[in-house]
């Protein structure tokens, strides 16, 4: 491997390697071509040589410490870093070492300390290792669950790293697509701008000039100071609160939106920056309901497999059991769902009143050597708590002894939980009915359960008595915001309209997109803005942003507005829109609607249909429409099969879905796979459940009594 003279040289000075360390082109050269052959002890081994004649090069330091991180030798590394310290503390290269160590062993704090060192060493030029390190700080706070600071860092690299290097945005994409991860915490919160009069604009751009560079720690110390002589100004406030929290210190990220929220600001912007501060703040609790374990000695365990196998109220569920109790204990003998009543025949037409509720998760444990056999019980302490321990005297009866132990297993916010519940549907229940019941089941928890329950950031006042005080009406306005920004579907959007009105909230008013930089547009807001008034070509751009983001509502609702045009600038690539919308639409046949579209757009295309008809395919699957599927291989047979990709993707759908068995484990076979066993083992839709992801998916034997109960927990 040839050495590049003009490249900067490794130890760091900022200057090319010409012009430095010249003397050691060939050695270096010799390293990594011993790494590019994988004998990294190797070139261990030939650095060490060097340093024996010259312990005090930078490069040699540099090289070494590398090598010892990439063999994972930490404490060799710390060792060499101590000496690269002292020999050279003025070199940004070694301390980005240290920050490169202290990500490697989870010390994120301590990693950003020492990558800001680095930075305030640098002048024109960054050294590769500041580059790595800033790099691997972002990973590491991103593992430490510093959000926002991860995401200042890795956007950090992404922009200043090679074009080639898209570790970074896979990070970031990885993290926005966590579909646990709330809207608010996927945006980018760029610095405030500073007010055009502001006699303090030259000290506040030198702030946004340096924290551009990743010298937050520094932009930090001037706008501090500007903070404490000119006073709580909202864009120094906010962008103040902003670096300290990409310096990892969330408590003062918080503290500082928090102050932001109560300036004389816009209402929606106190909101957002509230709403923030809530999901970020440690010290807002809600309101706890505990989950709790019951322990019962079984006295007959036979008497007690019986009655719990002919129990109507019971049915076997397999509950994971974590690894560690898997090394510690035998794994339970059985474990079962406790319903609130009896399963209905069948779901048609059945309503909520009638739908059971899992109300306890039930473990059998049989007798030990050391210990009884014992019957295990988790359930909730909450309004239906006793009514778990009557079920369980009823139906076991004198099986079970009296109530020896009880553990308390885990504690969560009941604002949040009012928001769950756990209903056993029939398995024969029309997907329509489902998602109707599901809507009315969403309305009454939200516009009734939720804002009857306590919530911490109003002080431990319920959403309805907060509407009374004045000096809480930003705080329960941000608690609000945060229900709504979990919506994924635009026919919610008039629930939390009723909501604001219930609570005496201003509604949401439609926004002119050219009040709004798209590319920081909060992605909360998105579903409030005029899009008939943006471009064809700046949808299409904001649709990329968004289906990055993950913001699905929002992703949904511009799709839909691009792909509905009726006059469109035919240089416009609907793909990515019809594949969103296909993807997200929550009803099935308005999906397949939206193919039968993306068809007739090809078609004018002169492009295959191949990815619809797969992405038909997959639809007709989760929606178990036996009929579909026949069809849909069907028509990939006879027209896609040749076509690079088609007939792997296709034996992968089949075959995650457990319709066709394979000749063998090694590879996808060529060609169409066993279609004739995939036509015959989907049952039609009439004939089974439906079931989406969260739900345990029902017996493909179509009869709907499989092991498995198809449970949901929205």
């Amino acid at each position: 491997m040839a050495i590049d003279p003009y490249a900067p040289c490794p130890c760091g000075s900022g200057k090319k390697l010409k012009f430095c360390c010249t003397d050691l082109a060939a050695d270096i050269e010799k390293v990594m071509g011993m790494l590019e052959g994988e004998q990294p002890h190797a070139a261990l081994k030939h650095v060490e040589h060097l340093l024996q004649k010259q312990p005090h090069r930078a490069s040699l330091l540099d090289l070494k410490t590398s090598l010892e991180l990439g063999l994972h030798e930490f404490e060799a590394a710390g060792k060499t870093l101590k000496t690269f310290l002292a020999e050279h503390p003025q070199s940004a290269s070694a301390h980005a070492q240290a920050a490169i160590l202290a990500a490697s062993n989870n010390s994120a704090a301590e990693a950003v300390t020492n990558l800001q060192n680095a930075i305030e060493l640098l002048e024109d030029d960054m050294p590769q290792r500041v580059l790595e390190a800033i790099g691997a700080v972002g990973q590491a706070l991103l593992y430490a669950g510093e959000l926002v600071a991860a995401r200042a860092h890795l956007l950090l690299y992404a922009g200043i790293g090679p074009v080639e290097d898209n570790l970074a945005i896979k990070l970031l994409l990885r993290m926005n697509l966590q579909a646990n991860l709330p809207l608010l915490l996927r945006d980018y919160l760029p610095l405030a701008d500073c007010p055009d009069d502001a006699p303090w604009s030259d000290q506040y751009q030198q702030a946004v000039t340096l924290s551009n560079r990743g010298s937050y720690r520094r932009a930090e110390a001037i706008l501090s100071k500007l903070r404490s002589d000119i006073g709580p100004e909202p864009a120094i406030v906010v962008s103040l609160a902003l670096l300290r929290g990409w310096l990892a210190d969330t408590p003062q990220l918080v503290a500082g939106l928090h102050e932001y929220a109560a300036l004389d600001i816009p209402f929606e912007d106190a909101t957002l920056a509230e709403a923030l501060a809530q999901l970020l703040d440690a010290d807002v609790k809600d309101p706890q309901l505990e989950t709790v374990q019951l322990t019962y000695p079984i006295n007959d365990e036979d008497a007690l497999s019986e009655v719990l196998s002919r129990d109507k109220r019971i049915e076997d569920y397999e509950i994971p059991t974590p690894p560690k109790e898997q090394e510690d204990s035998p794994p339970p003998r059985s474990t079962h769902l406790l319903l609130d009543r009896e399963l209905p025949s069948t779901g048609a037409n059945i309503t909520r009143p009638e739908i059971p509720n899992v109300v306890a998760f039930l473990s059998v444990y049989g007798k030990r050597t050391d210990r009884e056999a014992r019957l295990e019980v988790t359930a909730d302490q909450d309004e239906g708590f006793e009514q778990v321990k009557t079920l369980l005297h009823e139906i076991a009866g004198n099986s079970l002894d009296e109530l020896a132990e009880t553990e308390v297993l885990a504690e969560k916010s009941i604002s949040n939980e009012v928001l769950s519940w756990r209903w056993r549907l029939p398995n024969d229940t029309p997907p329509a009915d489902r998602r109707r019941l599901i809507a009315e089941q969403r309305h009454e928890a939200i516009l009734d359960r939720w804002t009857t329950a306590g919530c911490g950031a109003l002080g431990g006042k319920t959403p309805l008595e907060a509407t009374d005080d004045s000096s809480l009406r930003v705080a329960l306005a941000a608690s609000v915001l945060i229900v709504e920004q979990a919506a994924v579907d635009p026919k919610e959007l008039p629930l939390f309209a009723e909501l604001r009105q219930k609570l005496h909230l201003p509604e949401h008013e439609q926004i002119d997109p050219s009040q709004f930089d798209l590319e920081n547009v909060p992605l909360v807001r998105v579903p409030y803005l005029d899009l008939s008034k943006l471009a064809d070509k700046t949808l299409e751009f904001f649709l990329q942003r968004l289906a990055m983001m993950g913001a699905d509502l929002a992703v949904l609702m511009v799709a839909q507005e691009l792909a509905g045009r009726e006059e469109l600038d035919p240089e416009i690539d609907l793909k990515t829109a019809f594949q969103q919308l296909i993807r997200l639409e929550p009803i099935p046949q308005q999906a397949l609607a939206w193919i039968e579209k993306a068809r007739t757009w090809s078609q004018s295309r002169n492009e295959s249909e191949a990815p619809w008809a797969l992405l038909e395919l997959q639809l007709a699957i989760e929606s178990v429409d036996g009929p579909r599927v026949k069809s849909v291989l069907e028509d990939l047979s006879n027209n896609h099969l040749s076509e690079p990709g088609v007939s792997e993707t296709m034996y992968e759908l089949l075959y995650s879905a457990g319709l066709i068995t394979p000749p063998n484990a090694a590879a996808p076979p060529q060609g169409a796979p066993h279609l004739e066993e995939a036509f015959e083992t989907v049952p039609s839709r009439q004939e089974s459940a439906l079931w989406t992801p969260g739900d345990a998916a029902p017996s493909s034997d179509g009869d709907g009594q499989g092991e498995k109960s198809a449970i949901w927990t929205p």
